[in-house]
Parts: C-alpha cells; structure tokens; sequence
C-alpha cells in the first residue's frame, strides 16, 4: 500500500515533517540531521505515523493561529496541512492486490476530503474545518500505531520462539 522506498521521495518527506523550523542554527542543525536519519531508517508505516504526526502538529498550530485572528500564521499552517495530506496520498498504492489495495482505495477518499477542509478552513478563517479534520486523522493515527505495536509484538514472539526452539 505504501511505497517510500526511494531516497528522493524521502527527502521530500523531510521537507514535510520540518513544518518551516528556522534553519541556520546548530539546534537545527541538529534536528535536520536527526529527522535525515529518522526518515532514513524507518518503515513506511512509521513514515506514516511520522505524517500523522506532522500534520496533527500542523492543524493544531492552524487552529491557534486562526482563533488568534493570526491569518499568516494560519495561513502557513494550512498549506503545510494541505502539504503533508497530498503526501499521505502520494503514499497509496492504487494499484495494491488485496486488503491493501482496498485501504488505499477507502483510504483515499478520506485524505482527499480533509484535503478539502484544509482548504475550507484556509478561505474561510475558521477552526471548525480543522478540527473536523483533527477528530478525522486521529483515530487513523492511533490504528497505524496499533498495528505496528502488533506486528512488532508478533515479531519479537516470533523471534524469541526461535530462540527457546
């Protein structure tokens, strides 16, 4: 379902997950090369949690910065939003035999409609938008963290019984 194997896409991906920090500094510095490694080494599904992440922050920032009539701030946070939502669609595989064809394509829809009210919230100046898409992204958030705890659970069993074997 998700294919982020090459190392150009991942770099797009740093890009996202900076959401615009202040560069030059050796604090940023820093940062940029642990966010490099982090984007790096982990798994796609990670990358997802990290664009989850990255877009929760993202909104949060949006619906301040909206209730504190600050519309360039908003603004800003809104098209990163809208940024790392078209990055969660680039990350479906339409083209994905089975179940995981069938969560790219339901999954699709969805990221295409918060898409949608980042946008309404940007013309509008209005948090509801936002955080319909917050109560949205969430539980998504939380499902892809379960399922990485289980197949991480189901692989140290799996690796641990073949250590007692």
């Amino acid at each position: 379902m998700v294919s982020l194997t090459g190392s150009p896409h991942r770099q797009a991906w740093r890009s996202r997950l900076r959401l615009g920090r202040a560069g030059g500094t050796m604090n940023q510095a820093a940062h940029d090369t642990y966010l490099r490694i982090q984007t790096e080494t982990a798994s796609p599904g990670q990358l997802i949690i990290m664009l989850y992440d990255a877009l929760l922050r993202s909104l949060g920032k949006a619906e301040m910065a909206i209730t504190a009539n600050d519309i360039e701030s908003a603004h800003a946070s809104l098209l990163r939003s809208q940024d790392v939502v078209l990055e969660l669609i680039a990350s479906l595989d339409m083209t994905a035999e089975g179940e995981a064809g069938v969560m790219a394509r339901k999954l699709a829809p969805l990221y295409e409609y918060i898409y949608r009210r980042t946008l309404d919230a940007s013309l509008r100046k209005d948090v509801a938008p936002v955080q319909e898409a917050v109560r949205l992204i969430t539980p998504l958030r939380a499902s892809w963290q379960s399922a990485l705890e289980s197949l991480a659970y189901e692989a140290g069993g799996a690796a641990t019984g073949a250590l007692r074997g």
